[in-house]
């Protein structure tokens, strides 16, 4: 195998596919859920077990479940022998994702300079209706799938909630953004499933200190928090939002 060569081009090759969906996602960074199973796109009629020589395998070279598309792609320009075009793996992930990760998806395609936005609204234009009103809730402020996940689940709360907020006053070193701001008095920060580095450790806690400096609380959300653990984390959030205008009301 040549070294520029990964498992995954290897299975698909081997089944004259091409790596579609999620995993074409994946591979440009942008959000596609909690399925890490393989997709691989085949050529119309492809169906049978019969294309191949072999019957076609259910298990990639490391173990994850294979997941097989077939038919004409829409969206077919960009595309290569082995990956499918990204305008057609965010719709083939749209379709098979859920509404809040196809969203997510969405806007995180944007965000990755994955797509533009005019290739997105050519999209939405014939996304699922189930889809209809999370596309109008849209917006390109999301610095992660998690963060729009986030934004949204409170929005649907019924709280006020502003991303990318500012900190700092004018002329002073710009700092990093909050992700998200509730009501106005608690700050929300998505760390994800991987840590910002070292380069980011102290401008975020600078942000941090300063938001509280303004009587404006940090929660840091984890992956897991935000995906496994909703309930306890969306009562965490109601009692420091609760709290903190409690402390405003006081001074």
């Amino acid at each position: 195998m040549c070294a520029h060569v990964d498992s995954d081009q290897t299975t698909a090759a081997a089944n004259h596919a091409r790596i579609a969906c999620l995993s074409a996602l994946r591979r440009g960074r942008v959000w596609a859920g909690l399925d890490l199973s393989l997709h691989l796109a085949l050529p119309p009629g492809a169906r049978g077990t019969g294309y191949t020589s072999h019957a076609r395998p259910t298990e990639a070279l490391d173990g994850r479940e294979i997941h097989y598309h077939w038919g004409v792609p829409r969206f077919d320009e960009g595309a290569r022998c082995w990956l499918v075009s990204p305008m057609e793996a965010v719709w083939q992930g749209i379709h098979c994702l859920d509404e809040e990760h196809a969203i997510a998806c969405l806007e995180s395609a944007v965000h990755e300079k994955f797509l533009t936005v005019n290739e997105v609204r050519r999209i939405c234009a014939h996304a699922p209706a189930r889809l209809h009103r999370g596309i109008r809730e849209m917006e390109f402020t999301a610095d992660s799938g998690l963060e729009t996940v986030v934004r949204r689940r409170l929005r649907h709360e019924g709280y006020r909630v502003d991303a990318q907020v500012r900190v700092g006053q004018p002329g002073t070193e710009p700092m990093p953004p909050e992700d998200l701001v509730v009501e106005d008095c608690v700050a929300v920060e998505i760390d994800g499933q991987e840590w910002h580095g070292e380069s980011r450790f102290h401008p975020d806690h600078t942000r941090d200190l300063q938001a509280a400096g303004l009587g404006r609380p940090t929660l840091r959300l984890t992956y897991a928090q935000i995906l496994f653990e909703w309930p306890t984390t969306l009562a965490a959030i109601d009692r420091t939002v609760v709290d903190a205008r409690r402390a405003r009301r006081h001074h």
